[in-house]
């Protein structure tokens, strides 16, 4: 292996001396990353203290970050922009940052390591208050200093370094579990919060009266959801082995890990988790880490995702709607979702595959020739051949070249709002001793050309030797089952194929206080074998489900071997019902 060269930060200023100093660093980081480009494999060493950012010194580029809001230029304190070999080691050291930044970009780089230290805001994005008392058709909630906020027009705005944003939702924390109360879901959430008034009754007391379907507990610890997905903690593009080892992240404005166009990448004990110390129940303002259109292999590992206020992981393509054909080897194509809109999806020599709107069913290939984009909606692909027969306006294209394997082993996923592990992708899937308890569903395989635009059925998925604790306990709002299988296809019994294939699902422990384990349609090759299921009294039951499995529109399904502790199970497949052994 090769010597790296080390570039200390005590060159340019910093030591760790500086706790307990708030002075800005972002320009020594700057200065020290333009002498990293002069030197051969660098490494990037900072001596371990506390080092605070702000954004007015920071480099500014204007990024289009799926799954983020879009249209602003992003402030970068670590513009890792075409580093080859380059490594940062924060040698345990806190990284604080100061209102809205994007602390890590890695872009058109290869082989780049983020090693040892942690990510958090002086002042985040969310806030938290204490439920004081509950009313008819009010709440009052207890909100500490240290969250300043203003009453605009009988809304909630809460302060922050440099922004001001009104609060549009709340998620309801027990306190004793720390993660989201008992069948809380989304019912103070986005458009349940929005008809709801807010009075300032004393200093820090603030009352929230209306119509609502659900109020939260007196002392309950509410999460109020402020602001737009706009800062990402670490974003990943076009980039080629990338690896984030021993890092801690407390706090993003938007979402912890994002990658898009990247080729093997690599978590090693990234923790997205509650700050030590603190009394917050909130992390990141989204999910822990997300993947669109990566290839090679994403591995994560030895990795804690816990109470950020979305998934732990979605892996993911997207589908772009046929919207006219131009001439007979180009396509208008777009993209739908105003959070994907603007970020590049397709390049020269990727394959296209055709994808019927109404079936999902594949139906042809191109190979790209030549990509222009029209504006951050359409996009103008040239083919190396005319188009084939029945490609139709309204279909969807998706690019099957940019399809990953993921290896997730030895991590734990809790406490955050909705579900676990979100997977579609046709790569090969492999998730092992794993901890999963989630609000929602613990495992989502899905797919949809309605909202989200996420492609990728599945072909080979193994789910082995994890462990599931008490999934679903805010049923229904993200998930029917610990595994929920559920592609978004109008009438899918009447289709001639599956959407998704290959799934198995063996050796794991099930401890759950509810019936359904497995539930989904549209797949073809399903193995549940060697599971342990046992029976918890943790959460009451929701009495929804019948059976621990339902599968509808499937075909080639396999149950065996398993183990049932407590309350005996049945499967339903299809029309018939089987027990669970």
């Amino acid at each position: 292996m090769q010597t790296q060269t080390i570039v200390s930060m005590e060159s340019f200023g910093l030591s760790g001396g500086l706790d307990g100093s708030d002075q800005d660093c972002t320009l020594a980081v700057y200065r020290a990353l333009q002498y990293c480009r002069e030197v051969e494999r660098p490494k990037l060493v900072f001596p371990k203290g506390r080092y605070h950012f702000w954004p007015e010194r920071a480099v500014e580029r204007h990024y289009y970050i799926s799954n983020h809001d879009q249209e602003q230029t992003r402030h970068i304190v670590f513009p890792l922009l075409g580093f080859q070999h380059l490594t940062v080691d924060g040698q345990g050291s806190e990284f604080i940052f100061h209102g809205v930044l994007t602390p890590f970009v890695i872009d058109e780089s290869q082989h780049v390591t983020l090693m040892r230290f942690s990510v958090d805001w002086e002042r985040p994005l969310l806030s938290q208050g204490t439920v004081t008392s509950v009313g008819d058709d009010f709440f009052d909630v207890q909100v500490p200093p240290q969250y300043t906020y203003e009453i605009i027009d009988r809304k909630l705005h809460f302060h922050g370094e440099g922004w001001t944003e009104r609060v549009k939702g709340i998620i309801e924390m027990d306190p004793q579990t720390c993660a989201p109360a008992y069948q809380s879901g989304d019912w103070l959430n986005y458009g349940h919060y929005a008809p709801i008034s807010v009075d300032e009754i004393a200093p820090g007391l603030v009352r929230h009266s209306g119509s609502m379907k659900r109020k939260p507990a007196i002392g309950s610890e509410l999460v109020f959801q402020c602001g737009k997905r706009n800062a990402a903690g670490i974003f990943i593009k076009d980039s080629e082995d990338v690896r984030v080892e021993s890092v801690d992240m407390y706090h993003a404005f938007g979402m912890g890990v994002i990658a898009q166009r990247t080729t093997d990448i690599h978590l090693d004990a990234f923790c997205v988790k509650r700050k030590p110390g603190s009394t917050r129940l909130f992390t990141t303002r989204a999910d822990a880490t997300h993947f669109v259109y990566c290839r090679g292999t994403i591995r994560i590992e030895n990795c804690l995702f816990e109470n950020q206020m979305d998934d732990p992981c979605n892996v993911h393509g997207i589908y772009l709607s046929i919207e006219e054909q131009i001439a007979d080897d180009t396509l208008l194509l777009k993209l739908n979702h105003f959070q994907q809109t603007g970020v590049r999806v397709i390049g020269p020599g990727d394959a296209l595959r055709f994808v019927s709107a109404a079936t999902f069913a594949p139906y042809a290939q191109s190979t790209v020739k030549q990509v222009e984009p029209v504006n951050r909606h359409y996009w103008l692909v040239t083919f190396d051949k005319p188009i084939p027969p029945g490609v139709a306006v309204r279909d969807l294209a998706e690019n099957i070249t940019w399809s990953p394997d993921l290896i997730v082993h030895h991590c734990t996923v809790r406490a955050n709002r909705a579900r676990g592990f979100l997977i579609t992708s046709p790569g090969k899937v492999l998730l092992e001793h794993n901890t999963i308890s989630a609000p929602g569903a613990g495992i989502k395989i899905s797919g949809d050309a309605n909202s989200w635009y996420e492609s990728g059925a599945v072909q080979d998925v193994t789910i082995r030797s994890n462990t599931f604790l008490d999934c679903n306990y805010c049923y229904p709002h993200w998930g029917k089952a610990v595994i929920d299988i559920d592609p978004v296809i109008q009438a899918p019994e009447t289709l001639p194929a599956c959407y998704h294939r290959n799934i198995r699902i063996e050796g794991n422990r099930f401890r759950t206080y509810e019936l359904a384990l497995v539930k989904g349609y549209s797949v073809d090759g399903l193995i549940f074998t060697n599971n342990v299921i046992e029976t918890t009294d943790h959460y009451p039951k929701h009495r929804a489900a019948v059976h621990a499995i339902e599968l509808t529109a499937s075909r080639n399904v396999s149950i065996s071997g398993n183990r049932i502790i407590g309350e005996q199970r049945t499967a339903r497949i299809g029309d018939q019902v089987v027990a669970v052994t």
